[in-house]
Parts: structure tokens; C-alpha cells; sequence
């Protein structure tokens, strides 16, 4: 008891000192770029005008950031005391739990709940979530029904965060309804009728979401998720004309030979930006349009899909971590943005002692697993198989959430432009969380052997 007492007292010191140690955040251009929205009323670009909104909601400026770093930091380190602390099960062994305590203590966590990035409060909202799904299997009655009714509606509310929160969302939703139905209720066609339902009522509650987000920030583009998926047609065509033969004339692009000559030059498996702002190469792209766009993007594939696999494997591996991060952002510190939105906001460009000690502290830990998401891909594929070896009550519920974190990964296979790690921290917070709870639950067999023991 005494040894929970002092987790949740170290873990709460933590959440506290990220809150001071950040704020009041950490600003890259997107960040912003999300505020400046937010105090225009209006998307600025194409990209996803959610985080807008929610800063809209919390005040706008530097009120909503400071806000926006507390309620990450709230969130993330809640999980875990909640995770570590509040929890009534049987003793599990000594050095588990200080394995746990070691995953919650990761300073990855410590970095990145302070940055203003939509990535970030995903990651919160999803560990949050998932948190309220695994407290929910060791409850019962009423407080089972209302954790899984907040953790539900937590994935519904994260949704429109970011185009693949769906796949984070949806396997969380089902476990929660799938736990919502009683035992009594065996039958396949009773217990279909009630996923169905819930299912139903929390998409419901994140057209809602959708709808106030509409409400605060108009959006003069609806065309946000297209916009997206056309970033990345563009991409795969560039990654095609320069990982295909040498001799390869690469006429399927429909391009010049000069075109060609500065994609292999300047392409990257890295990000997309080293062509993004090539005048020939986005000239060539941005006449590409709609339909023929991606007609080409098809016949690229089928003249060569090995060039296809190579870019696409190559820039995973690169998102992962497996190759050289000096390229990639593992993490940020300061604040900066365009001059104009930022004066319009009143914040200054900042890279004072406060930003340079985060920024040392950060790069320090650059060589290290700490910022690879192969880290956390492992961490899920151990917790994988060994729920595979698990016996419990709702070893489903479980297996649910870690569908989840695999399905986001997976979904950057055909979607990364940039190996920047906060692409799949929701995946890591995800990861960690399965972590610790696994660590600290006792399994049928356990409590059965613990039982023999005793008597």
C-alpha cells in the first residue's frame, strides 16, 4: 500500500513538473498555425481543423496552450497512477512492478506532453480511454457501465482529431460495448444488436463533435481528407520515379526527362519536404489534378510495384526509427511559427534557457530507443504474444485495445510523408499503457496458483 501511496506522489510530481517545465507549451509552425485558427474562427490550409477548435474552446493563445499542455500532462500521468495505485487486484511480483513503474516513468512522456501538438492530446485521449476500458474489466455493475460510457465517449470525441483516429477509436468502442452486454446476454444476434447500438450512439457522438468543430472554425476547404490522400499520391509517384531503374524512361509519369532528373536528385525516403518546395518537381505535381493524378499513381504501380514497395518501406523504416533520425524531428522544444501569425497572436519566437535545457536534455537521449518507434512497436508485439499465453475474464478487451495500436501503425505504411516520431506516439502511449497493465494483472492461472499456495 504504502509503496502505491508513494507511485502515485512520484507520478503526480512528474505531471507537475512537465506542466511548469513547458509552459506555456511548446510551438512548432503547427502549433501556431492550430492557435492562429483558433483566434481567426477559420481552417487555415487544408489540414485537420479539430485542435482548432478544441484551442478555441480552452480561450485561444497562450491561455489554451498552457491549458492544453496541463490537461496532457493530467491525462498521461492520471493513466498511470490510475494504472499503478488504484487498482484492487492480488500482489503481483516486486520486480513487475517496477518494470511498470519504469514504463510510466519513460521521459518520453516527460518531452512530449508539453509540446502543442494534435498527436500529443490524441495520445492523452486514447490512453485515457484505454485506461477507463482495462479499469472498466475489474469492476463491476454501475461503475463498470460508467467507465466504459466515458471511455467510449473519449474515442468519440477523439475521432476527428486525425484522418486515422477512426482506427485508434473503433476497436475501443467495440470492446466497450462487447463489456457493456451481461453476461445473461449469450445470444450472438442479442449481443451484434447492442455493439451495433453503441456503436451507432458514439459515431453519433462524434458527428457532434464534428459539428461543433464546424460551428467554431469554418472551414473554407471541405476537402481535408482528399487534400490528404493527394499529399500522398504525390509522394508514391515521386518515391516510384526514384527508386525505378536508372534506364527506366518512367513514361507511365507522363513527365520530362528534366522532371525526372530532379526527383531522383532531391527525392528522400526521409519526408516529402525535400521536394515540396522544389519549384520544377511541385510544378509538375500540382498539374498533375484530380483524376489523372491518380491514374498515374495506379500505373506507376503496375509498371514497377517493386519501386512502390521500396519507397514505402524504406520511408516506414525511416518513421520507425530503424535508419538515421537526423532527418526526422524526435522531438521539439521553443516556439516558433510564421511572423505574421505570430504577431497577430502577441507570442514571440522563443528559444530561451528554459527551451534549451528541454532541448539538451532531449538530444541526449537521441542515440537511445527513448525516440524510435521500433521501441514501442516491440513493446506492443511482446505485450501481442503474451496475450496469447494470458487466460482472463475479458482477455478480449484487452486483445481489442493492442488491434487498435497495430492497426494505427499499420496505416502509416501507406500514408507516411515524414519520419517525424510524433506520427506514431498515440501508438507508443497505447503500447505503454498495455505495458503496465499486463505487468500489474494477475492472470486466471496466477490467481489459481496463488489460491494452491495459500492453502
Amino acid at each position: 500500500m504504502k509503496a502505491r501511496l508513494l507511485t502515485a506522489v512520484l507520478l503526480c510530481s512528474l505531471a507537475v513538473f512537465a506542466a511548469a517545465l513547458h509552459a506555456p507549451g511548446e510551438m512548432s509552425v503547427d502549433s501556431i498555425l492550430a492557435l492562429y485558427g483558433a483566434m481567426k474562427h477559420t481552417a487555415i490550409g487544408w489540414d485537420v481543423t479539430y485542435q482548432s477548435a478544441i484551442l478555441a474552446w480552452l480561450g485561444g493563445g497562450l491561455v489554451a496552450a498552457s491549458l492544453f499542455v496541463a490537461i496532457n500532462c493530467c491525462l498521461t500521468y492520471g493513466c498511470f497512477i490510475a494504472l499503478l495505485s488504484f487498482r484492487t487486484r492480488s500482489k503481483v511480483p516486486n520486480w513487475r512492478y517496477v518494470l511498470a513503474l519504469i514504463v510510466a516513468i519513460n521521459p518520453l512522456f516527460m518531452f512530449y506532453v508539453g509540446i502543442v501538438w494534435k498527436d500529443v492530446l490524441l495520445a492523452s485521449l486514447a490512453m485515457a480511454s484505454a485506461t477507463l476500458l482495462l479499469l472498466a474489466t475489474e469492476k463491476y455493475g454501475f461503475k463498470r457501465h460508467v467507465l466504459l460510457a466515458m471511455a467510449a465517449i473519449i474515442a468519440a470525441f477523439f475521432i476527428p482529431l486525425r484522418q486515422q483516429a477512426f482506427l485508434l477509436a473503433f476497436p475501443l468502442i467495440i470492446a466497450s460495448a462487447l463489456m457493456s452486454t451481461t453476461a445473461q446476454t449469450r445470444a450472438v444476434l442479442a449481443r451484434t444488436a447492442i455493439v451495433v447500438f453503441a456503436v451507432g450512439v458514439c459515431l453519433g457522438f462524434a458527428i457532434l463533435f464534428t459539428a461543433l468543430q464546424r460551428k467554431t472554425i469554418a472551414s473554407p476547404n471541405s476537402r481535408q481528407v482528399a487534400q490528404g490522400l493527394i499529399t500522398v499520391r504525390d509522394y508514391d509517384i515521386a518515391g516510384m520515379i526514384a527508386d525505378s531503374p536508372i534506364v527506366d524512361s518512367n513514361s507511365w509519369a507522363e513527365t520530362t526527362p528534366e522532371v525526372v532528373a530532379e526527383i531522383r536528385k532531391f527525392y528522400s525516403s526521409e519526408r516529402i519536404d525535400t521536394i515540396w518546395h522544389n519549384p520544377v518537381i511541385r510544378g509538375y505535381l500540382d498539374g498533375l489534378g484530380n483524376a489523372d493524378g491518380w491514374r498515374i499513381w495506379v500505373n506507376g504501380i503496375k509498371h514497377n510495384p517493386t519501386a512502390y514497395l521500396t519507397h514505402r518501406v524504406d520511408s516506414l523504416s525511416y518513421l520507425l526509427g530503424v535508419r538515421s533520425i537526423v532527418g526526422c524531428v524526435p522531438a521539439y522544444w521553443g516556439v516558433y511559427g510564421l511572423p505574421d501569425q505570430m504577431a497577430a497572436l502577441n507570442i514571440n519566437e522563443s528559444m530561451d534557457e528554459r527551451a534549451k535545457f528541454v532541448g539538451r536534455m532531449a538530444t541526449r537521449l537521441y542515440p537511445t530507443p527513448i525516440f524510435r518507434n521500433w521501441f514501442y512497436a516491440l513493446i506492443l508485439l511482446l505485450v501481442t504474444l503474451a496475450l496469447f499465453r494470458w487466460k482472463a475474464e475479458h482477455k478480449g478487451t484487452v486483445t481489442l485495445v493492442a488491434v487498435g495500436g497495430w492497426l494505427y501503425m499499420a496505416s502509416y505504411f501507406p500514408t507516411t510523408i515524414a519520419c517525424d516520431f510524433r506520427y506514431l506516439y498515440p501508438a507508443a502511449g497505447l503500447a505503454s499503457i498495455l505495458a503496465i497493465f499486463m505487468l500489474t494483472s494477475v492472470s486466471s492461472s496466477e490467481l489459481k496458483a496463488g489460491e494452491r499456495d495459500s492453502t
